[in-house]
């Protein structure tokens, strides 16, 4: 099964690209630039534009100082507490056969140039982690599809930091990851496996989303190997989770999302498990902690 992995340059993606290297027959790599360019214009005419519109002046330098005085001392800015997925959530390491695309623009996925590579490497299948939208010219290169690593339950959360925002909401019970076929939606296409990991009181919102990612890799590598033994049984989603934006992540919204944990919403919520996780387990679509043919690899272990 020739399989083309689409990522962003983030680590959690980086790792996902590592990983599904390692266990299936990845013939390319495409890193997405997703890093808009930065504002070059001069300090006397970026100060001119912000002095025309006062309010966007006051809320400039009120951004200065809250990442001045305030961000450094947040839990999430402390070293034991950052997303780390070691050496290999920092580079690629591209095995022989393997060619690798570096995007160049902000979410150009689609343009032709980059839709012809793709095409002359004649992939099966598409799996994707932290890639922007595809249209359907992209959609259509693989003969048996693309499929998205989602971090969360779609029928829950779609979107972004949807791992955050299930603490953030007081719902620790709805972290999870979903495989699932790549439609022109966001995050509603037919669910291939859905998992959620296990939870510890000790864990915050990046441990979370670690755990995620790595059970959400034991996904992907399990159902682009049921593509290519033709058992792969994939459903659609009933009803689809609210939709969540890269800008409604705010610093305030980060910041409540780590405050939930000083309040102890994780031993709250273990200590009533059984009862909270019953309207998520009853919704789980294809449920992967019924498989048990990766338990052996190496991939879901943790540091």
């Amino acid at each position: 099964m020739r399989t083309l992995v689409v990522v962003s340059p983030d680590k959690s993606d980086v790792f996902f690209a590592n990983q599904l290297m390692k266990f299936l027959n990845v013939v390319g790599v495409v890193v997405e630039n997703q890093t808009p360019e930065r504002d070059r214009s001069s300090l006397v005419k970026k100060a001119g534009k912000y002095l025309a519109s006062p309010g966007i002046f006051i809320q400039k330098s009120l951004d200065v100082l809250d990442r001045t005085f305030l961000e450094p001392r947040q839990a999430y800015n402390r070293p034991e507490n950052a997303l780390d997925f070691g050496d290999e959530g920092r580079r690629l390491r591209v095995g022989e056969g393997v060619e690798v695309l570096h995007t160049e623009g902000v979410n150009a996925i689609n343009a032709p140039e980059y839709r012809k590579w793709m095409q002359n490497l004649r992939p099966d299948v598409i799996a994707v982690c932290g890639a922007s939208i595809m249209k359907a010219e992209l959609l259509s290169i693989p003969t048996h599809g693309v499929l998205n690593l989602h971090g969360g339950l779609s029928q829950f959360y779609r979107g972004l930091f949807t791992t955050d925002w299930a603490i953030h909401n007081g719902e620790p019970e709805c972290v999870g990851a979903t495989v699932h076929f790549v439609s022109e939606g966001v995050d509603d296409g037919d669910v291939v496996y859905q998992g959620r990991p296990t939870i510890s009181a000790e864990d915050n919102p990046n441990t979370l989303y670690e755990k995620v990612v790595r059970l959400g890799v034991q996904m992907m590598v399990q159902a682009v190997s049921d593509l290519e033994h033709h058992q792969c049984n994939s459903a659609s989603l009933t009803t689809k989770g609210r939709l969540y934006l890269n800008d409604m992540f705010t610093t305030r919204a980060k910041r409540k999302t780590w405050h939930q944990l000083q309040a102890g919403l994780l031993p709250n919520y273990l200590a009533k498990q059984v009862e909270r996780d019953q309207r998520v387990v009853t919704a789980l679509i294809n449920d992967f902690s019924g498989k048990n043919d990766l338990e052996k690899k190496t991939i879901a272990s943790t540091h």
